[in-house]
């Protein structure tokens, strides 16, 4: 029985050690993030170096005077950090789903085509889509109580460089328009910046 105790006693010390400071909360900010909450538990799991992780963000586009154009993007996110040398600490990999929806809506947006009379209406367009991809990262963990992670990766499903914007007009009729997403957004390449504190 003695031997039980010793046992647990062990694991439960080697938990602990490999759970200093485990949970962390703080802001990251990057592609395709913006700027959102980061959340991270160093599990005991493989020596400590396994720690599951979570972010979001939710953040709007307003109108302004020169686009007419307002929305919302969503972003979510939710993985696994494995840390290569240390504990819960130094340099990691990152493995994890994503998911980002944008919604939005743009006034006098004008149609491609005339209508039976040659005029060219104008209407309001509506944009709903979204993007499911597998990330894959590396960063490095910088700080104990306070920390920084700087982090570079890629999405194996990119986002499409063209979106549908649903065109709806006054006299009932509506069309699809496209609209393209400058390249640099459109490569797979993520990257963030996240600083936080740990307890």
């Amino acid at each position: 029985m003695k031997n039980i105790y010793t046992i647990l006693a062990l694991f439960i010390t080697m938990s602990l050690s490999a759970q200093e400071l485990p949970s962390r909360i703080g802001l990251k900010a990057g592609y395709p993030n913006g700027l959102g909450l980061n959340a991270e538990y160093v599990t005991p799991y493989l020596k400590g170096k396994l720690a599951p992780n979570v972010e979001a963000s939710v953040y709007p586009i307003p109108e302004s005077i020169f686009t007419q154009r307002r929305g919302t993007i969503t972003y979510l996110q939710g993985g696994f950090n494995y840390y290569f040398f240390k504990p819960g600490d130094g340099l990691y990999s990152n493995l994890s789903y994503g998911y980002l929806k944008g919604k939005g809506e743009g006034d006098n947006i004008r149609a491609e085509k005339p209508n039976a009379n040659g005029e060219y209406l104008k209407g309001t367009g509506y944009l709903d889509e979204s993007n499911h991809s597998l990330n894959f990262k590396v960063g490095n963990k910088f700080g104990n109580k306070y920390y920084f992670k700087p982090e570079l990766g890629y999405a194996f499903n990119k986002l499409e460089k063209d979106h549908a914007i649903d065109v709806r007009f006054a006299d009932g009729s509506s069309e699809t328009q496209y609209e393209s997403i400058p390249g640099v957004f459109t490569k797979g390449i993520l990257v963030g910046f996240g600083a936080g504190i740990a307890f």
